[in-house]
């Protein structure tokens, strides 16, 4: 009597699961095609002539297909000086620092991430509360005295000082890898060191390819992270501008001609290779950091 009361039970759950699952469903998916909208409507007008743009009148002729397709534009944008920039090199000062940045930043996470999960040293574990502290606590009142840290340096305005600031262990990267390297038995380690191996050859030849998938998540999202950062090659590399902080110059620049097809066209070009990289990866993404990164 009682497991077909408790069979009965589990049947009238079903339902409710199923249609709050389908709610939240159409919740996100609604979410979803409302931030697609700003997307399709500058690809759209990314393709409109000066001309064409500077006519428009109306809401629905926003929202239009363009009357002559200019495909130029994209062409035009790679070309155009703005104060002595041109894309071209901005996209290549973003592939630079985005390159470099995750090599470095993801590397130094990993190290420090392998040290406090698998060795025992006094203050161990407030390394690690100081890590969860630091993704707290806003850096914003920092900045002052960072800014006088790197003049102090010499790093200031170079590719070197951005890599040094890029180059800080403790931070999300650190707590997905900490789990990581956590959740590996320390059985693997003892074998190798029994076949003579070192810290580092274990480190290296143990450790790292047991801890390859969340590693390249951490690449992953650290690089699209990188390509999207303004504020650091903002303040601290005026002279080489990268795609997030030269678009703001395009803009200004553009604005005052009216050209803003082409301002649309740089914003598509600056936003494709995330896109391109997050559908390439996105499974591996999700695979490697669900459970915080337990999953190898």
């Amino acid at each position: 009597m009682e497991n077909t009361m408790t069979k009965q039970k589990k049947r009238n759950k079903k339902p409710i699961l199923s249609i709050g699952v389908w709610i939240a469903f159409v919740i996100f998916a609604l979410y979803s095609i409302s931030l697609l909208f700003p997307f399709i409507w500058m690809l759209l007008n990314s393709f409109r002539g000066v001309e064409e743009w500077q006519h428009i009148t109306t809401f629905d002729q926003y929202w239009s297909l363009p009357t002559n397709w200019d495909f130029s534009n994209y062409a035009k944008i790679l070309k155009t000086d703005i104060n002595g920039d041109n894309l071209l090199s901005m996209i290549l000062n973003s592939l630079i620092l985005t390159i470099l940045g995750t090599v470095v930043n993801v590397f130094f996470s990993a190290c420090a991430a392998y040290a406090v999960a698998k060795y025992d040293f006094p203050g161990k574990k407030i390394l690690y509360g100081l890590a969860i502290f630091a993704m707290v606590v806003p850096i914003v009142g920092t900045l002052p005295a960072q800014v006088k840290f790197m003049e102090f340096l010499h790093l200031n305005d170079t590719y070197i000082g951005v890599l040094f600031l890029y180059s800080g262990a403790f931070g999300f990267n650190f707590i997905l890898l900490h789990s990581a390297f956590e959740s590996i038995s320390w059985n693997y380690a003892e074998a190798a060191q029994m076949d003579g191996a070192g810290h580092f050859q274990i480190f290296f030849k143990v450790m790292i390819p047991m801890c390859k998938g969340p590693i390249i998540s951490c690449c992953i999202l650290q690089a699209i992270t990188l390509w999207n950062d303004y504020s650091t090659p903002f303040l601290f590399l005026q002279s080489h501008k990268t795609l997030a902080v030269g678009l703001q110059s395009i803009q200004n620049e553009l604005k005052l001609t009216g050209n803003y097809p082409l301002v649309f066209a740089a914003i598509i070009i600056s936003i494709v290779p995330v896109i391109v990289l997050y559908s390439l990866f996105q499974k591996k993404i999700i695979e490697n950091t669900v459970a915080g990164g337990l999953k190898g």
